[in-house]
């Protein structure tokens, strides 16, 4: 039987857009527990930076989180912040402005929602639909709440319910705080419309098993999510790399629709870009510059040496 996808891992490797589901979900479920003190202060975060250059170019690139919980050591600092101040431009997955924009229009998720007539339960059958009851109702969400939507965006939205009772907020985010500061000039590679097809073209089969992945391992996502921050403030892309894409190799689809074919993309991006003199600071999520098919590898590919910096 073919396994499809951790949860979160190959999500928070894939896309952005998915912190725009944090809006749609009712509010009893972002009650947030009462964290105990840390008997010890974080160790410090130090996340992976790498830089391409020429002659009259510098582009770094910065793996993201997309959401982060309140507290841990700060990472915008030493090489990190220097490169942000340092660069003209700041280049994300999707732009701050289209993100909002389409969190303020619920529209801008209807490639998630079923067609008129249509419900998640009779598409999953009576077996399937109430594993997702139960599951949902033991999270204080009533489960007709997810009647409407497609297999992939219950099992997106699905996978954060965990994160929000955790603290995490995408206000705490990679991206969010790149944003803050660095206002001046900032670019896309992609649009929230691009990254919803995405998943939304995954076919019917591929989003129902991972939906089924989703409820069968919803009691260790906060587990695994933890894993890959500590990763990340560690500045170790080898284990996130693995932590992140550690199912994904089974079904080659999601692997070329959401990590390979992208990562491909963006290299052709930042070659042409080394073709304008300036300095850009890139960052995308941490999957995409972690493990086998990154985007230094496909740099490499061209001949475009990669530098790690920190």
């Amino acid at each position: 039987m073919r396994r499809f996808p951790k949860p979160l891992p190959s999500l928070i490797s894939a896309c952005a857009v998915f912190a725009l589901l944090w809006q749609p979900l009712p509010a009893k479920a972002q009650i947030v527990p009462s964290l105990p003190a840390a008997d010890t202060p974080p160790p410090p975060s130090r996340p992976a930076l790498w830089k391409v250059s020429d002659a009259d170019t510098t582009i770094w690139l910065f793996g993201t989180i997309h959401v982060l919980p309140k507290g841990g050591a700060p990472w915008l600092v030493g090489p990190v912040a220097q490169a942000l101040q340092g660069s003209d431009t700041l280049v994300t997955e999707i732009a701050q402005a289209d993100t909002q924009a389409s969190a303020e229009h619920g529209a801008s998720l209807s490639p998630g929602m079923l067609p008129a007539g249509q419900t998640l339960p009779a598409l999953l059958g009576p077996e399937r639909a109430g594993r997702l009851a139960a599951t949902l109702t033991a999270s204080g969400v009533p489960a007709a709440q997810f009647d409407a939507y497609k297999p992939w965006m219950a099992a997106t939205a699905l996978s954060l319910l965990p994160l929000i009772q955790r603290g995490y907020l995408t206000s705490q985010g990679v991206e969010a705080t790149l944003e803050n500061a660095h206002p001046q000039k900032q670019e896309a590679l992609e649009t929230v419309a691009f990254q919803l097809g995405l998943l939304d073209g995954l076919p019917q089969d591929a989003q129902i098993a991972w939906l089924d992945t989703v409820i069968a391992q919803y009691d260790t996502i906060g587990m695994q999510i933890a894993q890959m921050v500590n990763a990340w403030r560690a500045g170790d892309p080898d284990e996130l790399g693995r932590l992140m894409t550690a199912d994904m190799q089974d079904d080659p689809r999601l692997v070329e629709t959401l990590l390979t074919r992208r990562n491909a993309t963006w290299a052709k991006w930042i070659v042409q870009r080394l073709k304008t003199p300036g300095t850009v600071f890139v960052a995308v999520g941490a999957g995409h510059l972690a493990g086998k098919g990154s985007v230094q590898d496909d740099l490499a590919k061209d001949g475009i040496a990669v530098t790690r910096v920190q």
